[in-house]
């Protein structure tokens, strides 16, 4: 940064001090070269009115000593009569100058000749006598590149002067600009902005702060949710596996008596399906948890499912003289047919579980307002105000003393919050404790 600074800020000295250096030059040089002419024109008159009122020969010779200007004085062919720096006889005749050409003709005229080898350059300015004789002032001066380059030294001189000054005050400007940057707290950038034109990144890293800290708190919740699914995972598997052991040890030992044996081996077989549903429900847990990536979507009716669900949940409502019923009409979603079987089956399957012996499940699917929907409707024990946001969690249950015999694995609302999000969908639960449970899925789009 101090670098380009001091670069930049060089080249900007440079050019300033070259065009100033310039422009002005060209203004003086022009204003001395217009004062130059306008001398030798009016040095010109007075020689004229002299030499017509006391003679060619005698004013030129009072005057030679008296003028750093060349005087030359011609005859109406041009031959040199007169000049005060050479010898006329070895002049060359001046009827072809340019001056001499108009001042016959217009009775006065100049011109400037420059030469490359002296850098100089010489104005002539010539007017005709009454008596047709023509006279010629001319006066050398510097051409402008030779004043230019005669004040280079100077310049250049100037230039390194005001470079080192510049070094000095950019280093101190420099370090006194970037120590508020070097001095801010990236945590709190916003505390103390110390320049204006920062804010919009300061804003930013504010905004990436904030961002990191809710994806640390994330990362942490995660973590701790890893560890306590992990926990509960572990007992959960032990306590069947402890009790299919427990049976299996006596019946090999010969303790238990042949008429209880069928009543072994029907606990051994229970403990054992309610193991491999609660692996089933961790497998899908599982892949729910990698996202939409490997899954297949495809255009599912919800109606249809529904339907299955109600079929093959009625087995299990007859045994409790539950009377399930389904209502609804054919929609569509664009989802993962096996996970939306699975949602819609744990919510159905939940309410038959916690609904008394004789009650009511009602299963409904179709459209509201556009949108497809899923509702489930019981008249069963009901869920406390207070824990119906944490029925979602893994392996948390209401009615810990019934959970047990109701035979849950405690996941599957778990797989239908997961399934949910897949799927864009909000799930809604409305339940009073004692008088039963509505949950719906609705889903965002209709498809």
């Amino acid at each position: 940064m101090k670098q380009k600074i001091l670069s930049h800020t060089s080249f900007i000295i440079v050019l300033t001090v070259l065009l100033t250096f310039g422009s002005a030059c060209g203004v003086m040089y022009n204003k001395v070269n217009s004062n130059m002419k306008d001398g030798v024109r009016n040095e010109a008159e007075y020689i004229k009115a002299g030499i017509e009122a006391f003679g060619d020969e005698d004013f030129t010779d009072k005057i030679e000593n008296m003028t750093t200007s060349r005087i030359t004085l011609t005859d109406k062919d041009g031959n040199v009569l007169l000049d005060n720096e050479a010898d006329p006889a070895e002049m060359e005749n001046h009827s072809n100058r340019p001056e001499f050409i108009h001042a016959m003709k217009e009775g006065s005229g100049e011109s400037v000749r420059y030469s490359e080898t002296l850098s100089k350059q010489t104005y002539y300015y010539a007017v005709r006598l009454s008596d047709g004789k023509v006279l010629r002032v001319a006066r050398t001066t510097d051409s402008v590149f030779h004043t230019l380059m005669s004040s280079f030294t100077l310049l250049g001189l100037l230039m390194v002067c005001i470079i080192l000054v510049e070094f000095i005050l950019v280093q101190k400007q420099t370090d006194k600009m970037i120590k508020p940057i070097n001095n801010l707290d990236l945590e709190h950038p916003l505390k103390n902005v110390c320049y204006e034109e920062l804010r919009p990144l300061l804003v930013r890293v504010d905004e990436q702060n904030r961002q990191l800290s809710k994806q640390m708190e994330e990362l942490k919740s995660a973590q701790a949710m890893r560890q306590e699914f992990s926990a509960n995972v572990s007992h959960e598997l032990k306590t069947p596996l402890m009790s299919i052991s427990g049976y299996a040890e006596l019946m090999m030992n010969g303790m238990v008596p042949a008429e209880k044996v069928t009543d072994f081996s029907g606990r051994i077989y229970h403990e054992a399906t309610r193991l491999s549903s609660l692996v089933a429900d961790i497998i899908q847990l599982s892949r729910l948890d990698e996202g939409e990536s490997s899954m297949a979507f495809e255009r599912v009716d919800l109606y249809e499912l529904a339907k299955d669900v109600q079929c093959n949940l009625r087995q299990q409502a007859e045994k409790k003289h539950i009377q399930l019923t389904f209502s609804g009409e054919s929609c569509y979603v664009q989802g993962v047919r096996q996970v939306l079987y699975e949602m819609l089956y744990n919510i159905a399957d939940n309410a038959v579980r916690y609904t008394p012996d004789g009650g009511q499940v009602h299963i409904s699917a179709g459209k509201k307002k556009g949108r497809t929907f899923y509702r489930v409707e019981d008249n069963g024990i009901g869920i406390p105000k207070a824990e119906q946001g944490r029925i979602f969690e893994r392996f948390y249950r209401v009615d810990k003393s019934h959970s047990r015999e109701t035979g849950g694995t405690g996941l599957g609302l778990s797989i239908v919050k997961h399934g949910a999000l897949i799927h864009h969908a909000k799930v809604t639960v409305d339940s009073d404790l004692g008088k039963g449970t509505a949950m719906e899925i609705l889903f965002s789009q209709d498809k």
